[in-house]
């Protein structure tokens, strides 16, 4: 399953374009006035993807939501009626398919069970807004690669670039920048993907 940089250009909306470039995607995601993604659930969580951000995600791993098993890692309010698509949050208060801690996620599924993970960790020190303890972003990174089927890939979400190691089964994928409108944090998308 690869990534799908051909987005549909008969959209009301023009997204920005995703190019491949010296073998990995790159682009640049611009959201503009809808702050977060849970106002269409009738109440404000913080921290939610940016409206529009699934719509795009979608399109991108188009084949990985098709046909393929999907992971929503610290899920927030995602939904989905989807059974192959499985929200994953500390937080039992916003009802994911599965309540945990991500720094052992790996103890919740078998190996090799994922096609795509996406993941919007908190960041800075938003884990306090939640009530919950720092997360080892380093660790859960190291737990989603077992997670994942060879080829399988995952996105990131963060205002950092999330540590990895070409040794434990990585291999870069891309980047994407993300911005939600004026006076938010950029944040970028990294793409890892699972090669053995």
């Amino acid at each position: 399953m690869d990534i799908n940089c051909n987005f549909n250009q008969d959209k009301k909306e023009q997204w920005s374009p995703i190019i491949y470039h010296n073998g990995s995607v790159v682009g640049f995601w611009w959201f503009g006035r809808w702050y977060n993604s849970s106002r269409d659930l009738g109440f404000y969580y913080y921290g939610a993807y940016p409206y529009g951000f699934m719509d795009r995600i979608k399109v991108l791993f188009k084949e990985q939501f098709s046909t393929g098993q999907v992971l929503h890692l610290f899920s927030g309010t995602l939904r989905s009626e989807d059974p192959r698509i499985i929200t994953f949050d500390i937080n039992p208060e916003v009802k994911p398919n599965i309540v945990g801690d991500a720094e052992k996620v790996g103890d919740y599924f078998h190996p090799g069970t994922f096609d795509l993970i996406l993941a919007d960790p908190p960041y800075d020190d938003n884990h306090e807004k939640y009530g919950t303890k720092k997360v080892s972003k380093k660790k859960v990174v190291s737990k989603c690669v077992d997670l994942l089927k060879v080829g399988g890939y995952l996105c990131w979400l963060d205002t950092l670039i999330p540590q990895w190691k070409n040794a434990d089964g990585w291999k870069y994928a891309g980047m994407i920048g993300v911005v939600q409108s004026t006076n938010h944090k950029a944040r970028a998308i990294t793409m890892l993907r699972r090669e053995r």
